[in-house]
């Protein structure tokens, strides 16, 4: 009789340590992979920078822009970026968002290398931005888009409002 309750103490245990394992388990997938649709808030050492940050932000919007899409191989999934063209320049930077960020967040980048002369791009990596996908791959299958990308650049000009 007491062997039996012994078992089901140690059953409800496991069970209840199974469970909440997997309870965390999904909280911090969610957390980590999940698509967000807004750009957390940065720290408050960082938040000091805020007005500068959203002065390269107005100049972003304000920018003359193509917007840039291409259809994945599936066909389901649209990936989105932002070019913003130099006058009379062949150079060219890609500038890549961080994680749960999106092509907006580095205009102050943006703006420094158009300053500089260089026809800018901005993707929003899978999960991010305007682009879609449910999850966040931190890099795995934005490599892959980034590739894509690099043959857009180096093909000639398309009249504006042409995607891939």
């Amino acid at each position: 009789m007491q062997q039996a309750m012994k078992r089901r103490l140690l059953a409800s245990v496991a069970a209840g340590t199974l469970g909440l394992s997997y309870l965390t388990a999904e909280y911090l997938f969610n957390f980590a992979f999940k698509r967000v649709d807004y750009v957390p808030e940065t720290s408050a050492d960082k938040q000091k920078y805020a007005a500068e940050y959203w002065r390269y932000v107005d100049w972003f919007k304000k920018i003359e822009k193509e917007h840039w899409t291409w259809s994945t191989d599936d066909g389901d999934d649209q990936m989105s970026a932002y070019f913003i063209p130099a006058d009379d320049s062949a150079k060219a930077v890609i500038i890549s968002h961080g994680y749960k960020g999106n092509g907006e967040t580095m205009a102050n980048y943006a703006k420094m290398f158009h300053e500089l002369g260089f026809n800018v791009l901005l993707p929003d990596d899978r999960g991010h931005g305007q682009s879609a996908g449910k999850y966040i791959s931190f890099g795995w299958l934005d490599r892959l888009d980034y590739l894509t990308w690099l043959n857009r650049l180096s093909q000639p000009p398309r009249p504006k409002g042409r995607g891939l």
